[in-house]
């Protein structure tokens, strides 16, 4: 990205604690040239900060600390509640956030994907903490999304699901909140949200749900029930593909089209609403990667397999 620069910062909440974060800075010198992610509801923001590791809970916060054990075990909503609370623009990562972070990754991360090790070299590992998991930013720089321990962020590959805000399935309808609105202090993220909008194709909302033993994004019907299959089996049933599926990470492109990929791919298209979790999880090998993605689990869902990052606001630009 062009009017982007990045570094790692201390960045302090409420409660005067710090985390660990990537600020990333809006350098461009017109709106019309600054990225999506620093807009949010019109209002274009000079920096966004994003957590450089998986976070932990404490009194109530969640923050960005190395070699502690990952947050699991809480529902959506708490993950929310915890880094609201830290203070003004502090948020649950969004789908525009982690697209960014997607975008940067450097080709063949690696991270935990085998029960504390990369399933390809049980050499390569970090600190186990709770069973198969692994302490925040405790493996090597190749667990890092930019080959970095020093400036990238740890573990967006593999040991826990990342918890994502902004994007949704509901009823297998496929919904998002457009440029990085899900970041906004008053962004209502609840399950009754009317501020997410539908994704549509030839004007007809788009679904992702399981049909004929595969995964179909589609306008037409999916099949009840969930299923996953490797990104490279998703088939795409549109008369037209709508930008917006590459800009929020639905699909990946290669020169080609669709990339092969042996990433995860689930969607459930009974639920009310299913939420986005990335990244896969400790012991998903080869099914783990940036491009992972887990449309099958309710809000209410808590799992020792689900973890999330924290994101801030900067300030709004003044030109």
């Amino acid at each position: 990205m062009k009017h982007v620069k990045e570094s790692v910062v201390l960045k302090y909440d409420n409660n005067g604690m710090p985390s660990f974060m990537v600020k990333v800075e809006n350098t461009a010198p017109t709106p019309k040239e600054a990225e999506r992610i620093f807009f949010v509801n019109g209002v274009e923001y000079d920096s966004i900060y994003l957590s450089q590791f998986l976070n932990s809970v404490f009194d109530g916060r969640a923050y960005s600390l190395p070699f502690q054990e990952p947050k699991t075990g809480i529902s959506m909503d708490e993950m929310i509640t915890a880094c609201r609370a830290k203070g003004e623009g502090w948020h649950l990562l969004t789908n525009a956030e982690w697209k960014y972070i997607q975008d940067q990754t450097k080709k063949g991360v690696h991270g935990n994907t085998d029960v504390g090790s990369w399933h390809k070299d049980g050499n390569e590992k970090g600190i186990e903490s709770d069973w198969g998991k692994t302490l925040t930013g405790s493996g090597p720089a190749s667990w890092f999304h930019n080959g970095n321990k020093e400036t990238g962020i740890a573990d967006t590959v593999g040991n826990v699901w990342k918890t994502v805000s902004g994007m949704r399935l509901k009823k297998g309808v496929l919904q998002y909140m457009p440029d990085n609105n899900a970041a906004a202090p008053d962004a209502d993220l609840s399950k009754e949200s009317d501020q997410f909008v539908n994704l549509l194709s030839d004007d007809k909302p788009v679904k992702i749900g399981p049909r004929d033993g595969a995964i179909v994004i589609t306008t037409g019907e999916v099949e009840d029930g969930w299923d996953a299959v490797e990104r490279d089996e998703v088939l795409i049933d549109l008369k037209e593909i709508p930008e917006i599926l590459s800009d929020l990470g639905v699909i990946t492109k290669d020169a080609d089209g669709v990339e092969e990929s042996h990433e995860w791919f689930a969607a459930d298209a009974n639920l009310e609403e299913a939420v986005e979790f990335v990244g896969g999880r400790y012991s998903y090998t080869s099914y783990a990667g940036p491009s992972a993605l887990n449309l099958s689990h309710p809000r209410s869902g808590v799992s020792a397999n689900f973890g999330f990052f924290s994101a801030c606001l900067g300030n709004p630009v003044t030109r």
